[in-house]
């Protein structure tokens, strides 16, 4: 509030700061789960990000690009799908010309961008587009993880997992269980040298790759896939249940479903804990039922 009196004042002074305000609002409005605060706050902010690249487009038009990609994912988690297409495709517009006359600074962000682009095109049932903005982002990555191994390896394994997913949806099942094979082995070295920052994503890793393997009718192997997803989430959840309780739902659920029609039997030195740690939570839900 006092940014916004202070810019209705002195615009050129102060929009900038409104605008980062703003952006930084709608990511705690998130955290919070009001969901729809956080669009309101991230729709404001991409509104005076427009105005100051309209003005000063040197200066702003990556703030604005950020802004349009923070918004689509607002708009997605809303359930507006057309919108938050929208929003990102302009994002990923933004990125690619400032790409192509900064590619050093520019490349990450398109990357970014484009990987984003990928899943919002999915969720409207775009699949061809949806693969090839996907392969565009995971080549991307891949170029750039090539240069800097430490920066980019993270990103190239999020696009490689979400090509998975996009290969899949288009029947394309061993292409699909490679990009999650190739995901799975950068994110296991990641986590071995960072396990508190990489092994939730492992587990993701481990979960895509699983369904890849029933895609092909490898039901066992998928199993074995389950597992590790939630062995690999098993530590964090422990340490961190609210943080980590609706992954761990998400991998437990599989890995349950899969073991009984594979005849697989649990491992049920590993489920004991995770399952008491989970109580709380599906006591909650059932009373908001």
């Amino acid at each position: 509030n006092l940014f916004r009196r202070l810019a209705e004042d002195r615009a050129d002074a102060f929009l900038p700061n409104l605008a980062t305000a703003l952006t930084n609002l709608s990511i705690r409005y998130s955290k919070l789960g009001r969901h729809r605060d956080a669009l309101t706050s991230s729709q404001e902010a991409a509104n005076v990000y427009q105005r100051l690249a309209h003005d000063r487009p040197d200066a702003f038009l990556p703030n604005l690009a950020m802004a349009l990609n923070n918004l689509s994912g607002h708009l997605s988690r809303l359930g507006r799908h057309e919108h938050a297409l929208a929003a990102s495709q302009d994002a990923a517009n933004l990125y690619q010309r400032l790409a192509h006359d900064r590619p050093d600074a520019f490349l990450p962000d398109l990357a970014m961008a484009l990987n984003n682009l990928s899943g919002h095109l999915s969720d409207l049932g775009r699949r061809e587009d949806a693969l090839a903005a996907g392969k565009d982002a995971a080549s991307l990555f891949r170029r750039l993880a090539q240069d800097r191994p430490d920066a980019f390896l993270p990103g190239l394994a999020s696009a490689l997992n979400n090509l998975s997913t996009h290969l899949s949806n288009l029947g394309r099942r061993e292409d699909a269980l490679a990009a999650s094979e190739e995901a799975v082995a950068i994110r296991r070295s990641l986590a071995q040298h960072r396990p508190d920052a990489f092994l939730p994503d492992l587990a993701q890793s481990f979960a895509v790759r699983g369904n890849a393997l029933e895609a092909l009718g490898k039901l066992e192997e998928a199993v074995a896939s389950d597992h590790e997803a939630v062995t690999a989430l098993a530590g964090p959840f422990l340490a961190l249940p609210r943080a980590f309780a609706e992954d761990m739902v998400t991998y437990l659920r599989e890995y349950l479903r899969r073991a009984d029609a594979a005849a697989v039997a649990l491992d049920e030195d590993l489920l004991a804990p995770i399952l008491e740690a989970l109580q709380p939570f599906m006591q909650q839900n059932g009373d908001g039922e």
